[in-house]
């Protein structure tokens, strides 16, 4: 099946397009800006890789006749809250409008398998009830969550007056190996840079009482397969793991992993203002699809240390070197290598 993943270069996107790539997949993936081909994880080199800026109509709209696409899964977005503060329009620009572009390019080519949307658990906002259900009203609290729940209505709209399949998964917090700026890899990291010194060392954390729904990204993509595979247009479906771990167990087992004596030391300057107690899924509608994750969190967290150990911490990893038909570029992006975040990873829910 020939497969479009927009925002393939991201996080998730470069475990989903591998994922589809294993499974006999012909996959397209976009990327905004070419230093994302060699930051962090290795790219699959069977994976078309063409530039992409969203934000743009015209672009999108020849990426899609090029590749013809029989399934879709878009994950291209501006995923960061902090960012979506210092530049709410750009956010909107990349999640509601670029979505807006995919759908309006889709309907003259429409994917006959249809078209997975990576939606976010932060269009939920705070103040739900545990678990949080599909059911919960959208309450956004920063303007990447307002960005993501309006992404929601768009898609159910084209969903419905233009006979497009969208099915909308809910993504809560994904980690792994080889993520930036999650509280796990993070830890993980520095974890790794005082095993380079071989002596004990201190690790300083923030608020570690805080509770969340973590689950690792190759469980993830396996999730929103089965949804696209499964879902409805009408039934948003929650992904995640359903339950929720300390930021404290995270941290001791990662000191328990260590292979020098890491001692966690509380520092005030890394508390939040405000932090949710505990953010849980309700995965009711995922567990009725069939899906049951298959990675324990340890396991996780062993590899991520593995991972940091063999890349070197600061640094990325090194890119597998593309195919001739990944190297050949397609379309010139029309933003500057500056906004080269806009790839689709989702962020503490997206």
């Amino acid at each position: 099946m020939r497969v479009l993943v927009t925002g393939a270069s991201g996080f998730v996107g470069r475990y989903l397009s591998a994922f589809l790539v294993r499974q006999g997949h012909d996959v397209t993936g976009t990327y905004l800006a070419r230093p994302e081909l060699s930051g962090r994880m290795p790219l699959d080199p069977a994976v078309r890789w063409v530039p992409l800026d969203v934000r743009e109509p015209e672009p999108v709209r020849r990426v899609v006749e090029r590749a013809r696409p029989e399934a879709v899964y878009h994950l291209a977005a501006q995923a960061y809250a902090g960012q979506s503060w210092k530049d709410p329009a750009d956010t909107f620009a990349t999640n509601v409008l670029g979505t807006i572009h995919l759908y309006e390019a889709l309907k003259a080519v429409p994917p006959s398998a249809g078209v997975l949307l990576a939606a976010s658990a932060s269009a939920y906002g705070s103040g739900h009830p545990l678990p949080i259900v599909e059911e919960a009203p959208f309450r956004p609290i920063n303007p990447y969550g307002v960005s993501k729940a309006a992404q929601e209505l768009i898609s159910y709209q084209y969903a419905h007056n233009f006979g497009l399949r969208i099915v909308r998964a809910r993504l809560f917090i994904t980690t792994g190996p080889g993520k930036r700026g999650d509280a796990l890899n993070d830890f993980a990291q520095r974890v790794v840079a005082i095993e380079r010194t071989a002596k004990a060392g201190q690790l300083s954390v923030g608020n570690l009482d805080t509770r969340r729904d973590l689950s690792d990204v190759r469980d993830i993509v396996r999730a929103m397969v089965r949804v696209f595979e499964a879902g409805e247009t009408d039934q948003p479906v929650n992904v995640g793991r359903g339950e929720a771990v300390s930021i404290r167990w995270i941290a001791e087992q990662l000191c328990g992993q260590a292979t020098v004596p890491v001692t966690l030391v509380p520092d005030k300057a890394l508390l939040r203002p405000s932090d949710e107690p505990e953010i849980r899924a309700g995965i009711a509608r995922l567990a009725a699809l069939g899906y049951v994750p298959e990675i324990p969190l340890e396991q996780t967290i062993r590899d991520a240390l593995d991972y940091w150990r063999r890349e070197g911490v600061g640094g990325t990893a090194p890119a597998a070197p593309l195919s001739p038909a990944a190297a050949a570029p397609a379309e010139r992006p029309s933003s500057p290598p500056s906004r080269a975040r806009r790839r689709g990873r989702p962020k503490a829910g997206a």
